[in-house]
């Protein structure tokens, strides 16, 4: 620890971190208000239950400071809750001195307070410190839990092998401790290893089988995760909230509406009226969505007594792909008349809408009040739903005269989307010009080639055609996916 916090006075750093203290949460606030008031802020246990309910690293230094000038030390609780709220918000300069006060009060070898120095520490990315820390103490007070937030600092930190390391050297070992490391094998995408793990585990709860399945889902194995997901039903074991989101996710990707079905119907059952989160409520809407069962959508939509941005721009998305395009724009009023400011996700699920439908007019003003009403970026998506707007409407020189006009180099899938649109709708020399420039950008993309020799097809032009295939083949470019455009003899 620097010398300088080491010989500086407890209430004077004290001081100086809870002046920079940011805003505190109202609930905070008013508890600090009633206990400062009654007198009662002088009581070390008052104290520790805010420090144990605050999130907020500076709010604590503050109470901390409080205790001091009521000439109360605080105890091991006091610095250990203090500790831990370092691992929600992140920050090393509180974390260190912190610890270094904890030390200094005697509370060197106390088990809560190192457990909560060393998650403090890997939340704060100084490994180094957590290692020391841990390398200190183990032979004196490390517990299971101990080891445990050794496993997971090092899985969170990207380093799953010296996660392993930890977890094989811990001299015992509960269901905690076998959930940490198999959720380390399943984030990093080993799941071999995961399921090597998972089989071999002498217990199991809800949070294992959860692991598995949303690892699966996470390395897109949906069919897998529906597999462990029923084999984990079937056992009898009553499935969490991560594990249920996890598996109505993997059935919208299968768009499996059956499957969602039951895994919705599971969902309930084992809630037993307690009502859903909004979390599984939009991924079972998100599901719904995608399976193109818009009905069953809108009534999980509509009975959630809580909505967030998600679950609008679910239910917006939902409906754009099965010909909800009206009911989307309709939606996005309703959405803005509840209070709920629409992001980047918002727009490009109406902007979808507007494209199926040929809404123009409607499609151009979502665009502009994206921009300059709501003050958000387009990505490239935005951009490439507007070309795909324009240009299946017809609106092919103004959707090449809104590509040259954006801020940013256009992706030469606008291009494509562009030359596409001439084709269909004869503009045939504008489309030979993208299409020319599009093979410019990317020469070893067959597709290029292959919409260049459309759009000569198109017009007749067969001599020009066979000039494009006889380059193709020269160059000896990769057909890709225009192959199934023009034939297996390009």
């Amino acid at each position: 620890m620097a010398s300088g916090i080491a010989n500086a006075q407890p209430s004077s750093w004290l001081a100086a971190v809870a002046a920079s203290a940011a805003a505190r949460p109202a609930i905070l606030r008013r508890a600090h208000a009633v206990l400062l008031t009654s007198g009662h802020l002088s009581s070390r246990t008052s104290v520790n239950s805010l420090l144990r309910a605050s999130s907020i690293p500076t709010a604590c230094a503050l109470l901390l400071r409080f205790l001091l000038l009521h000439r109360l030390l605080p105890d091991h609780l006091s610095l250990s809750f203090s500790l831990h709220s370092c691992t929600r918000s992140p920050s090393l300069p509180i974390a260190s001195l912190l610890h270094s006060f904890a030390v200094r009060l005697g509370h060197a070898r106390d088990v809560y307070v190192v457990n909560a120095a060393v998650s403090a520490y890997f939340r704060a990315a100084d490994v180094a410190s957590a290692e020391r820390l841990f390398s200190d103490t183990k032979n004196v007070i490390a517990d299971v839990v101990t080891w445990t937030t050794m496993v997971t600092g090092h899985a969170n930190a990207g380093d799953v092998e010296r996660a392993r390391w930890f977890f094989d050297a811990m001299p015992d070992k509960n269901v905690v401790s076998w959930n940490a490391m198999l959720g380390a094998y399943a984030s990093a995408g080993k799941l071999s290893r995961a399921r090597k793990l998972f089989d071999a585990m002498p217990a199991r709860n809800a949070a294992s089988w959860s692991s598995m399945v949303t690892g699966l889902v996470q390395a897109d194995q949906c069919e897998e995760a529906l597999r462990v997901f029923g084999e984990m039903v079937g056992q009898g074991v009553t499935p969490n909230e991560s594990a249920l989101v996890s598996t109505v996710t993997a059935c919208g990707r299968l768009r499996s509406v059956e499957h969602g079905a039951w895994a919705h119907v599971c969902a309930e059952r084992e809630l037993r009226g307690a009502g859903m989160s909004v979390v599984l409520a939009t991924a079972i809407v998100d599901m719904y969505g995608k399976c193109g069962s818009v009905r069953n959508a809108v009534r999980v939509f509509a009975a959630m007594p809580t909505k967030n941005i998600f679950s609008w721009n679910s239910m917006i998305t939902g409906l754009a792909m099965n010909g909800g395009e009206r009911q989307a724009l309709s939606l996005f009023w309703k959405m803005q008349m509840a209070g709920v400011r629409p992001n980047d996700i918002t727009f490009i699920g109406l902007l979808g809408a507007c494209s199926h439908s040929g809404f123009v007019d409607e499609g151009r003003w979502l665009f502009s009040i994206m921009v300059n009403g709501f003050g958000i970026k387009p990505l490239q998506e935005h951009y490439g739903l507007m070309v795909d707007l324009l240009g299946r409407a017809g609106y092919v020189r103004e959707a090449v005269d809104f590509v040259s006009s954006m801020p940013v180099k256009p992706h030469p899938g606008l291009w494509g989307a562009l030359a596409g649109a001439c084709r269909i709708h004869g503009e045939v020399e504008l489309g030979e010009e993208i299409a020319k420039k599009l093979i410019e950008l990317e020469p070893r993309h067959g597709s290029r080639y292959i919409l260049l020799s459309n759009i000569y097809g198109a017009s007749n032009r067969w001599d020009d055609m066979a000039t494009v295939r006889r380059v193709l083949k020269e160059r000896k470019v990769p057909k890709g996916t225009g192959n199934a455009v023009v034939g297996n003899d390009v």
